[in-house]
């Protein structure tokens, strides 16, 4: 099982994984090392006991071609009788010593009563080295993923079942919620037309309002991903005084009032959800935190020539952290219920349509929510296309 902290413990599992795996490694890259090492102590021998006659037969040093094989000749107390060997060798105390890239093997030789050194250079063939370092590391590489992998899907598959079957509750639920809802709507509707309108079946009126804007709030929330929603050309200042009407019956329940100050014709281009979404998600909200018998105050208007405004305006509780007001799941009073979902429906499809939102909030003085929308200009193939169809009558 996961701890509280997934990623401390996946990095903690991923540590152990590589250092059991490194260990190992490190030892197979000095065994590789050392057998180099040997081999090229073996090469540099052998190719001393070929030369080293013929080196010392003569008076002066006769020194044979190589090109992998270096030497310099010192007399008894270290001073150099004979330069092959480019790297200055400050300290000669050793037999076999490896200063990259080379192998140095150093020899006493009796010569005509003289003690000389051979000091021989041999560079050490890195390639195999290199080669076994990168495929034990790629290999290191890939077990850990592939461990880590196993280790995170077989920690996460419990929560992951658990998901499937939250998913399918919600969906079973809200099917069964859908049909139960809507003939309460409708039976409420008929009661209004037969029986005088009292506070009684105004507050059932509302409560079924609210259970029905819940509703839509989580079906979006579980389609919108599944579900594509397509736009269309809205008249918003006609759209927003039918959800302004829609509330009435809530805001009475709360006496309250709704002013409201609507442009009209205020063309936009987008999905009847979705800014259905925005404003009852809105308007609820500041109905829910205004105080009582206060009001909320609706305005859309005209910005310019590209842009309009809506903006909805309480005398409530106000905001305590605005950062946190978009967040899922987030609720301001956890008294006046809801799932903290609709805010962040509304952050997210103001997100996805290019509209800009603004908030000022004050404690216990309101909120004001102001929603910046693009215009749907008509175009001018629109004029034409409507003048052929009139030419066409």
């Amino acid at each position: 099982m996961l701890s509280l902290n997934p990623f401390r413990s996946v990095l903690a599992y991923t540590l152990i994984v590589m250092a059991l795996f490194c260990v190992p490694s490190y030892f197979a890259i000095q065994s590789t090392i050392m057998e180099e090492k040997y081999k090229a102590t073996q090469e540099i021998l052998e190719w001393v006991d070929a030369h080293e006659k013929s080196i010392f037969e003569k008076e002066h040093f006769a020194i044979p071609r190589s090109v992998r094989f270096h030497i310099n000749i010192y007399d008894a107390t270290h001073q150099l009788c004979y330069q092959g060997i480019q790297e200055s060798l400050s300290d000669l105390n050793f037999k076999v010593r490896v200063i990259y890239p080379f192998l140095y093997y150093q020899k006493k030789i009796q010569h005509e009563n003289e003690l000389l050194y051979l000091v021989v250079e041999l560079q050490l063939n890195y390639a195999k080295i290199i080669f076994i370092t990168t495929v034990l590391f790629f290999s290191v590489l890939f077990l850990v993923y592939l461990m880590s992998n196993i280790f995170i899907h077989s920690s996460i598959y419990p929560y992951q079942k658990m998901q499937r079957y939250m998913n399918d509750f919600f969906n079973d639920s809200m099917h069964e919620l859908k049909t139960p809802l809507g003939v309460i709507n409708i039976n409420v509707e008929l009661l209004s037309s037969y029986v005088t309108s009292t506070k009684h079946l105004q507050r059932i009126k509302a409560a079924t309002k609210q259970m029905q804007m819940t509703y839509e709030d989580v079906e979006y929330y579980i389609k919108h991903k599944k579900v594509t929603y397509n736009k269309e050309r809205m008249n918003l200042s006609d759209y927003l005084n039918q959800r302004i009407a829609f509330f009435e019956d809530i805001a009475v329940s709360k006496s309250m009032t709704l002013e409201h100050s609507v442009a009209p014709d205020m063309m936009i281009y987008m999905s009847k959800v979705e800014l259905q979404r925005i404003i009852d998600n809105t308007l609820s909200n500041a109905i829910k935190y205004s105080f009582f018998q206060g009001k909320v105050e609706i305005k859309l208007l005209p910005k310019d020539e590209e842009h309009c405004v809506l903006s909805f305006q309480d005398y409530g509780q106000g905001i305590k952290d605005l950062y946190k007001v978009f967040q899922r799941f987030e609720r301001e009073d956890s008294v006046q219920g809801g799932f903290g979902l609709g805010l962040n429906i509304v952050q997210n499809i103001c997100n996805k349509n290019d509209i800009d939102i603004n908030i000022e909030s004050y404690e216990n003085r309101g909120s004001c929510f102001t929603y910046i929308f693009k215009l749907d200009k008509k175009k001018l193939l629109d004029s034409v296309d409507n003048e052929v169809i009139k030419g066409e009558k």
